[in-house]
């Protein structure tokens, strides 16, 4: 369980009724998340329902060991922001963004920014705009804006059009938009979709296990619009090499993606057939045997074609 190390006075003071919580998890990113600080304070504030939008800002350290607390403390006592600093033993991603849900101060929508990052100056403007014309829609969970990389390329590829109402799924399978984005969703909606904790080894959860989830029940609206700068200087993140805990988590992306998505290989048949063959191999890769892996699948179709493609599984936990 994180725990509170410090707060500003200016979160302590306010009414903590915010329009919306930035989350930014972190994990020894000292030399990295000032940027994400700096770029906060520049955020221009739009009106939401005619009322000027508030936010916080809460921090969730996940072990850092690198002075990252004394940086927060800091940001605290000078008070520019509403801030909340949290420590965690390392545990992921996942962990601290199922706590900082449950903290959130009664806001209405929640934006992750990651502790390498920065959110351009008008990234409000822009969700506020495309939320205030979608008018509180119920069957809308987020909208999405465009990551570019700090050359001012877009990250990915452009929607077909902009801006465009679809599920997660169909914009990444379906249409096979690839690249970075940055959504605005409705906290109420994550918070009845926490990210799962399959295995006590994982130090990360692949995030399009919850995205896809919740688009099996809502639509975002997308933007080719950025939102964000994207960085490539998170040495230290779990995905920067193969091992145990990375294949831990990465199986269970494989399954999900053969149990819930196996019929869109139609749209996209290599995305479901990595699945096919990396369930095996990180299967094998943490500590599964054949028996189990199949186990997990649930019909005999998906049984017989992971064991199809398991020899070649097998080969690549080898490698």
């Amino acid at each position: 369980m994180a725990v509170l190390k410090y707060q500003s006075d200016k979160f302590a003071k306010e009414s903590q009724h915010y329009t919306l919580t930035f989350f930014t998890p972190t994990y020894n990113r000292k030399g990295t998340i000032t940027r994400t600080y700096e770029s906060l304070l520049n955020v221009k504030v739009p009106y939401y329902n005619g009322s000027k939008v508030t936010f916080e800002w809460i921090i969730v350290d996940d072990g850092s060991n690198d002075g990252t607390d004394e940086i927060c403390k800091k940001w605290c006592e000078d008070d520019k922001l509403p801030i909340r600093y949290y420590w965690q033993e390392n545990q992921g991603k996942h962990i601290a963004m199922n706590f900082a849900i449950q903290q959130a101060a009664c806001g209405k929508f929640w934006l992750t920014i990651d502790s390498d990052d920065t959110i351009l100056p008008e990234a409000l403007e822009i969700y506020f705009k495309e939320w205030n014309s979608i008018g509180d829609n119920n069957s809308f969970c987020a909208v999405a804006a465009r990551c570019k990389e700090s050359n001012g390329n877009i990250v990915g590829d452009l929607l077909p059009r902009s801006p465009l109402d679809i599920s997660a799924i169909d914009l990444r399978l379906k249409y096979r938009i690839k690249g970075e984005m940055l959504e605005m969703y409705h906290v109420d909606i994550l918070r009845q979709y926490p990210f799962p904790a399959y295995d006590n080894r994982m130090r990360f959860c692949p995030e399009s296990i919850v995205w896809f989830e919740i688009a099996k029940k809502y639509k975002m609206r997308v933007v080719d619009t950025a939102a964000r700068i994207y960085y490539h200087d998170a040495t230290t993140s779990i995905m920067s090499a193969k091992n145990i805990n990375r294949s831990a988590a990465n199986y269970y992306l494989w399954l999900y993606h053969i149990n819930n998505l196996s019929r869109y290989i139609i749209y996209n048949p290599i995305f479901i057939l990595k699945a096919y063959v990396g369930i095996s191999m990180d299967g094998f890769t943490s500590g599964r045997n054949a028996a189990m892996i199949l186990k997990d699948c649930n019909n005999a179709l998906k049984k017989a074609l992971v064991a199809l493609f398991m020899p070649v599984g097998f080969l690549l936990s080898r490698r």
